[in-house]
């Protein structure tokens, strides 16, 4: 996933980065250095934002998931 695909990603979800971060445990500058191509995306992260613009996975399912 280019940066730009990462960027239009979060947008199409309305997804701000610090937000992002949180759902996936990651600091929250890191989508910031991924939209910016100072860091590659992983293809774990890639394929979770395929999976929520593709709408199969919601915020709240990250969320539930995750108090688990």
């Amino acid at each position: 996933m280019t940066p730009t695909q990462f960027r239009a990603a979060l947008d199409r979800l309305d997804l701000p980065d610090a937000r992002f971060a949180c759902l996936i445990g990651a600091h929250e500058r890191t989508p910031h250095s991924w939209a910016a191509g100072r860091r590659s995306v992983p293809e774990s992260v890639a394929i979770l934002l395929r999976l929520m613009v593709a709408g199969r996975i919601t915020v709240y399912d990250i969320e539930k998931a995750r108090k688990t």
